[in-house]
């Protein structure tokens, strides 16, 4: 019989640099209360495993360095046999009195299939694409203002693309037109966050690429200045809807296709079309790929891990009978944590999932507004 209060808590979807300063801000703060925290190893994979789970210490985990300590992994609970059933009942055996999930929108989803048992969901994802923007001409209202990974992610998609240590010295260099790849399956804050590096042109998967425009403007610009840099989002479509680069061969447990190449392929397309105009053998890709989720996170992911952390300690060991999620906000004083009701967020978190819209996004110029970069100004 367990006498002590037991929490438990996973990680699960793509890794993001400050999860580990949240995995052990949630073993500090629970160790000051007398409380056990069991880790689940591999995300909800690891209520299925013989192991799955460890108790967790905070000396265990160096809270600066990036990934997670309890890995992680992308399950599907509805695509395994009384899964959601199997994680309940685990639950009870351990009794562990609420848990904490801390994912994308694959991962929080599961969660949702968990009624009634009580849960603190944060979320994470260097895609940022988990909250919402209620929007009109003078003001947004943010609602989640970011997702932990996205500040550090941000920075690092700056400093690939900007003049002081990115591609913008090798493509003046060789005059070169480069295009570079963005993590962004759905959505493009990510890609559109490289603003502040500078790029020429950025490409998202909201707005259609509608790619005669585009060549035209990239043709104009590179006869200017003999250079240019391009971000492209992984999951951007061509004009008639159709994504860029996309394998539904390797489709994914939640139904998504594997996105890569979408660089590649437009950079092919570019060589043939732009071949007239000048020598194309300098129009070039790039694919960061998982280093823009990768390493220490940034002093902002940081700090919001830890904080995040000690939240989700004091909110499961009260007695809450709901689950809740756990929102960053922002006023004038600056950010601060804000708890909603699970049942707020409609029992889906497709209702939560945040897009670009064109109060942040020029499709005609192919570029951020400025409301985009008073945004995005805020992670730097």
């Amino acid at each position: 019989m367990i006498h002590k209060k037991r929490l438990g808590i996973l990680t699960g979807g793509g890794d993001v640099p400050p999860l580990n300063a949240l995995i052990k801000s949630v073993c500090k703060s629970a160790e000051k209360q007398d409380v056990d925290i069991l880790g689940f190893w591999k995300g909800w994979e690891g209520f299925f495993l013989k192991d799955g789970f460890v108790n967790l210490r905070s000396n265990m985990i160096d809270e600066r360095i990036g990934g997670t300590f309890l890995k992680t992994s992308r399950m599907n609970l509805e695509k395994v046999d009384n899964g959601v059933e199997k994680v309940l009942q685990r639950l009870q055996d351990l009794e562990i009195r609420a848990l904490i999930v801390i994912g994308g929108e694959d991962t929080l989803s599961n969660a949702l299939l968990l009624n009634g048992f009580p849960q603190i969901l944060i979320s994470k994802t260097i895609d940022n694409d988990v909250g919402k923007i209620e929007s009109n001409k003078t003001m947004h209202n943010i609602t989640n203002y970011f997702t932990l990974g996205f500040p550090t992610a941000l920075r690092k998609i700056t400093s690939f693309v900007c003049n002081e240590e990115g591609l913008r010295t090798t493509a003046y260099a060789h005059e070169r037109i480069i295009i570079m790849e963005s993590m962004g399956m759905h959505a493009g804050w990510l890609a559109l966050s490289s603003i502040l590096g500078k790029p020429d042109f950025i490409i998202i998967p909201e707005f259609p690429l509608d790619y005669n425009r585009f060549l035209s403007l990239v043709t104009e610009r590179y006869l200017q200045k003999k250079h240019a840099i391009v971000v492209i989002a992984e999951g951007a479509k061509w004009d008639n809807g159709n994504y860029i680069s996309c394998d539904y061969d390797e489709m994914d447990q939640f139904g998504h296709p594997c996105f890569r190449g979408a660089a590649e392929k437009l950079c092919t397309r570019m060589k043939k079309d732009l071949a007239p105009y000048f020598d194309t053998r300098n129009v070039n890709f790039v694919n960061p790929s998982y280093l823009y989720r990768c390493g220490m996170p940034c002093d902002l992911d940081y700090e919001w891990g830890k904080r995040l952390g000690q939240k989700a300690v004091e909110l499961g060991v009260r007695p809450i009978n709901e689950s809740v999620f756990l929102s960053i906000q922002r006023n004038s004083r600056g950010f601060f944590v804000e708890s909603y009701p699970v049942k707020d967020m409609g029992c889906t978190i497709e209702k939560f999932h945040r897009f670009v819209d064109d109060s942040f996004y020029n499709s005609g110029s192919f570029s951020a507004t400025n409301r985009a970069l008073e945004y995005f100004h805020l992670f730097e």
